[in-house]
């Protein structure tokens, strides 16, 4: 097993609240242009910054390095960089097909060559895609929910003010202290 618990030494969470939050704020003023594809850089780093913190904030967490309040400032960050490309692929299509096969694989293994006079290989495609069917709509579902939660977390204020209070709860981090004891 990895150990990953040097993620929560000092400084690394301070400077990934506040790198994200600048790399955020950076997406939120400059990202959307069709004139360059900084965006999509910046997309990118985001994604691996988010699914870095998303770990950080786990172990962050189950050692109690930070108080409550820079962890929720850790994982609503990580949420805007990481779900932002996500909603760019068709994950249910994706996984409805391969659900499907996997059903329709498993299932060749125990069906006999003939199933009620009908061909093996029909009851396999028919299979297939009744399983694929639903989890592609159960799924569809879930991307419309994340679609939703994305626009609320992609929406340029929303990124710019998490931006801000990461990279004030880093640096107040870096000090030893939190935003929340100011309140």
């Amino acid at each position: 097993m990895v150990d990953v618990s040097f993620l929560a030494k000092e400084p690394l969470p301070a400077a990934a609240l506040i790198i994200g939050g600048l790399l955020s704020i950076a997406v939120a003023l400059y990202g959307h242009r069709d004139d360059s594809h900084w965006d999509e850089v910046g997309t990118f780093f985001g994604f691996i910054l988010g699914a870095v913190m998303f770990v950080m904030a786990f172990v962050v967490g189950t050692e109690g390095a930070v108080n409550w309040f820079t962890l929720a400032v850790m994982v609503v960050l990580a949420l805007t960089l990481f779900l932002k490309p996500m909603r760019e692929i068709p994950w249910a299509g994706v996984l409805g097909a391969v659900v499907g096969a996997v059903a329709a694989l498993a299932a060749s293994l125990f069906l006999p060559s003939t199933v009620f006079g009908i061909d093996e290989w029909i009851i396999l495609l028919v299979i297939f895609f009744v399983v694929g069917v639903i989890v592609h709509g159960l799924l569809h579902f879930l991307e419309d929910v994340l679609t939703i939660a994305t626009m609320v977390l992609d929406w340029k204020p929303t990124m710019v003010i998490v931006g801000i209070v990461a990279v004030a709860e880093g640096t107040l981090v870096m000090m030893d202290r939190s935003i929340i004891s100011f309140l």
